[in-house]
């Protein structure tokens, strides 16, 4: 399921993102609360410049060591071409729609479709035109109280600040859009479990997503957030991002575009966002977000600090088109714009250098200029000890060494591989579907069958999928790949609350290995093709699905077991022993007068260590442990141990 956040507790801002199906809106991870400006530390202290050691030559695995799995990039989704392959009769749909009126008036009703996202359900309600200003139509659902002054005064701030201000730092909405008309809409309603949110369905016609209302629209829980505050005004920068960011690039990773749409916020009110929960929590992953309600916060928290240091740091925050325009998602697409940019820092640089300006925070680049940051220690070795932690993958773990008087060794020790999955995959390997948010990954061949024959296609099939918003079908096309058959099995669902399904499909939690098997007799004669194809949507991804035992059994014929090849062909799906590589990046902090950051060097089994003198009065020793594993949501083992110097 989404993130849903009690409104009782707490009031969450969501960007809603499509997927594939029949054009339900499809919400991401709720933010956090926008209300009042927080400082994250009571008494900053002010640090100079700290030194930093060059970085450590890479080293590569030990020749002797288990082979891991190489990753491909998993291709974007296209709903066009989705709709046109999976949808009988739908063919060429046109991507802009005929209006019936060139400018709407004040007093007009139209109806709308929204999501409630406490149900998991979409509705319909009437809205009423209530204002209309140069970038913007506002409207209010029918039996909403408001008032019409907070609406003028919330309009006013949007059109001579935040939209000037957004859209010069980010670029421009799909302007004049799905609806050839310049202004977005802003809808005030009764929403349920968020602030408001930005649905990129409604950027695609009703042939592609039935619930599209067309238009380009920032939803806003007038309820909760009542027109006219600063709270208000800080939600409409937020999704002004997701609008631009889509018009941009439709299939950035979450993380990014959350962390990027708090920085708009920032940016235009001058606002502060609320990352406490973050730093003063147990380490969590800046990339890989939970899909439960649990840690969204704290996720929220880690992707705004991160964009926030990022920006600072490296090309300023004058104009983020370019970040905003890598055709890269996620990493990949930091890697590319610090590239555009002119620099030789990638992402790992960046993500080092974030780890230890949250503890310094002292001037320069391992700092903010513009927050006060602390991230908390929640854990210790004391004297001549050790300790064993496991963290998620891209997050930090800090450890304080206290009470030690004397020279002394600190040692690292963490594992060298991860699995890709929370399952055992056997000694075959399987085909993996790869993650991502808005991605189409597929593997599918030829079988040749014919006219009379019979055959059966068999495997085994795990998965862990985003229930009720991803799927994976089992698919078979009999004109050579132009249009696709969605086949149900045993273990498919059929149901689609939402509407994201495009028939029957894998998803939520398999349990463990399931045996499926498709009959292809029907389809005896035809030039056949078999398919299995992943479809995320656009916000929040889980592990995906493995397939193993891949086999098309006929009559007095043996089995053709799984393999890398054999005759299977794959655009994003991956063949894997279930083994990624784990790398670590290990950092000793100095804080004090004189503060210092030393990196232990690893070597080829993540193995390293540091003599070191005991710090001044008052400076501090913190150990940084960052993991970093790619496409795995598996956690990272190490140890830390401290002992007499020789």
């Amino acid at each position: 399921m989404k993130r849903l956040f009690s409104s009782g507790l707490l009031l969450l801002i969501a960007s809603l993102a499509a997927c594939s199906g029949s054009g339900v809106v499809e919400p991401t991870v709720p933010a956090p609360n926008i209300g009042q400006t927080e400082s994250i530390t009571p008494e900053p202290v002010d640090l100079p410049t700290p030194t930093l050691e060059p970085p450590p030559k890479v080293l590569q695995a030990p020749q002797e060591a288990e082979k891991t799995t190489q990753f491909s990039v998993a291709p974007d989704r296209d709903l066009f071409r989705l709709t046109k392959e999976l949808v009988p009769g739908s063919g060429d749909i046109p991507r802009t729609v005929t209006r019936d009126t060139t400018e709407y008036s004040v007093g007009r009703t139209d109806t709308f479709w929204l999501v409630d996202l406490a149900d998991t359900k979409t509705y319909q309600s009437d809205f009423e035109l209530v204002l209309v200003s140069p970038h913007a139509y506002w409207y209010v659902e029918d039996g909403l109280n408001f008032s019409l002054s907070g609406i003028e005064r919330s309009a006013s701030r949007f059109e001579e600040v935040i939209y000037p201000v957004v859209t010069q730092v980010f670029g421009s909405e799909w302007n004049p859009g799905i609806d050839n008309d310049p202004r977005l809409n802003i809808l005030n309603a009764k929403l349920r479990g968020v602030a408001g949110y930005f649905s990129s369905t409604d950027e695609y016609p009703t042939g592609v997503r039935p619930r599209s209302n067309q238009r380009e629209i920032i939803y806003i829980n007038a309820l909760n957030v009542p027109p006219g505050g600063a709270n208000y005004d800080q939600v409409l920068a937020h999704e002004l991002q997701h609008a631009i960011h889509w018009n941009a690039d439709n299939s950035e990773d979450t993380w990014v575009n959350e962390g990027l749409a708090e920085l708009s916020s920032s940016i235009a009110l001058n606002s502060s966002f609320s990352i406490r929960e973050f730093l003063r929590g147990a380490p969590i992953s800046l990339i890989n977000w939970p899909t439960s309600a649990l840690g969204g916060i704290a996720n929220y928290g880690a992707a705004s600090l991160f964009i926030h240091f990022l920006t600072e740091h490296y090309g300023g925050r004058d104009d983020l088109r370019a970040l905003l325009a890598q055709p890269e998602d996620g990493i990949a697409g930091i890697d590319g714009y610090l590239k555009k940019m002119g620099f030789d820092s990638r992402f790992d640089d960046v993500f080092e250098e974030w780890a230890v300006a949250n503890v310094l925070d002292g001037d320069g680049k391992l700092g903010y200029g513009d927050l006060e940051v602390s991230a908390s220690i929640s854990r210790s070795i004391k004297g001549f000890n050790e300790a064993r932690s496991e963290i998620p993958q891209y997050a930090v773990e800090y450890t304080e060494l206290k009470s030690i008087s004397e020279p002394f060794t600190l040692s690292f020790k963490g594992q060298t591989t991860t699995p890709l999955l929370p399952v055992e995959v056997g000694a075959a390997g399987c085909w993996w579907s790869n993650s991502g948010d808005s991605i189409d990954s597929t593997l599918f061949r030829r079988v040749e069958l014919p006219m009379g024959a019979t055959a059966t296609l068999k495997y085994e099939v795990w998965f862990e999928i985003e229930e009720d918003w991803d799927y994976v079908y089992v698919e078979v096309s009999v004109d050579g790949g132009q249009t696709w058959r969605i086949i149900e099995t045993p273990a498919t669902s059929p149901e689609n609350p939402i509407g994201n399904g495009f028939g029957p499909g894998y998803t939520g939690d398999s349990g463990g290995w399931l045996k499926e098997s498709v009959d292809l007799s029907p389809y005896a004669g035809e030039d056949l093709w078999v398919r299995f194809q992943y479809v995320t949507d656009d916000a929040v991804n889980a592990s995906g699905a493995c397939f193993r035992d891949l086999s098309i059994e006929r009559p007095g014929e043996a089995a053709g077991i799984t393999a890398d090849g054999l005759g299977w062909e794959s655009r994003g799906f991956v063949f894997t022993n279930n083994l990624v590589r784990q790398d670590f990046q290990v950092q000793l902090i100095t804080t004090g007068d004189e503060p210092q950051v030393r990196r232990l060097n690893l070597d080829a089994n993540n193995a390293g260590e540091l003599t070191v003198l005991p710090p001044g009065d008052g400076a501090r020793l913190i150990v940084a442990v960052g993991s970093l594993a790619e496409k795995t949501r598996q956690p990272a083992s190490y140890t830390l141990s401290v002992s007499p110097a020789d």
